[in-house]
């Protein structure tokens, strides 16, 4: 069976590398995909590729062989890698969570609050708090119940040849709440604002639609000139575009469902894991390496699952993916078509010709 479990976390890790690879590629790339927002999202796919290219492949072995096989002095920085490119991936998904909230509930000083500096600095805070809940702690041996400097590549059962990070309770804490249950409780509360905010706005629109229908209905009593065109599809246009509007605040609530949903099923049961595990070491060490590989997953769902539903992205990606291009790139109606053909006589033709 080791053939298979190989086989597949190989397929992780090659998923994992190539999408977010990709993905950072075709920011740089892209002038449409370069702007402040994405800068995080460059910055979230980055420590998703280093969890891809420097956690995963010693993860593999050690599953694999059932012990260290790499060099004794590499397992402390290994895992202090480990911790530090997980932890900069939650909380570079909270920063993008804060980012979207505030172009909801401010777009027009968005620009303004969210400059390129500012946005760099977020970065930068969000590096450094993961650099410090990894590389010091472990480094000076603050995550060991005595706080003196030992060798982290061998666990309690002085087993040499296991490289397994057991923590004492007060590291777990901090560090849990730090990198993960206070990002986790920002990001709940931002998408949750995000998906208010949407419904909000479906209402408004559903009401104006409503109004807009009443009215038309109150003009058809009213007599008209024969010559005059009718006014019942005005009030069948305005309730489409109802049922529209409120169609987007589904799919987006559902997609906000997915992303929430995701994450917390790749993280909590670890975390909560891993705090179990200090307080009284009971885990089996087979059932904490598939929790931490469920974590570990993250990463190579965070490519997949953001670009799905951008639409910046899926134009981007029809450039070179037709499939995305059908499904990313809606297909102009009559009405836009005539907007552009009234507002610029020398694009007519132009637009024309792209619509066919």
């Amino acid at each position: 069976g080791s053939s298979w479990v190989a086989a597949f976390l190989c397929f992780i890790i090659l998923l994992t590398t190539a999408g977010n690879f990709l993905l950072i590629l075709l920011i740089v790339t892209q002038r449409s995909l370069r702007n402040t927002s994405n800068y995080f999202l460059v910055s979230l796919f980055m420590s998703d590729l280093m969890v891809g290219l420097v956690v995963m492949p010693p993860a593999m072995l050690n599953q694999l062989y059932g012990r260290w096989v790499l060099q004794g002095d590499f397992c402390s920085l290994w895992y202090s890698f480990d911790v530090m490119c997980c932890s900069a991936s939650i909380l570079n998904l909270c920063v993008i969570s804060l980012d979207r909230y505030l172009l909801i509930i401010s777009p027009l000083k968005y620009k303004l609050r969210m400059t390129s500096c500012r946005a760099l600095w977020l970065i930068l805070a969000t590096w450094t708090l993961a650099a410090l809940a990894s590389f010091l702690p472990i480094k000076m041996g603050w995550h060991e119940l005595e706080f003196e400097v030992r060798s982290p590549n061998i666990t309690s059962r002085a087993d040499e040849d296991q490289c397994r990070l057991l923590v004492s309770l007060p590291y777990a804490l901090v560090a849990s709440c730090l990198t993960f249950f206070l990002p986790s409780a920002a990001i709940s509360f931002t998408y949750c604002r995000i998906l208010l905010a949407a419904r909000k706005q479906a209402v408004q629109v559903a009401s104006l639609a409503s109004n807009v229908a009443t009215t038309t209905t109150t003009d058809e009593t009213t007599p008209q000139d024969p010559c005059a065109p009718s006014q019942p599809a005005t009030g069948s246009e305005s309730r489409r575009f109802a049922n529209k509007h409120s169609k987007k605040a589904l799919k987006a609530s559902l997609t906000l469902g997915i992303l929430l949903g995701m994450f917390f099923v790749a993280w909590l049961p670890f975390f909560v894991t891993n705090m179990t595990q200090a307080v009284c070491g009971c885990v089996p060490a087979g059932f904490f390496d598939v929790l931490t590989w469920l974590g570990y997953c993250n990463s190579t769902m965070n490519p997949i699952i953001y670009p799905l539903f951008m639409r910046d992205f899926k134009r981007a990606m029809g450039k070179y993916l037709p499939c995305c291009r059908r499904s990313g790139e809606p297909r102009p109606s009559a009405i836009s078509l005539s907007m552009r053909n009234s507002n610029s006589g020398p694009r007519a033709a132009t637009s024309l010709k792209n619509v066919l």
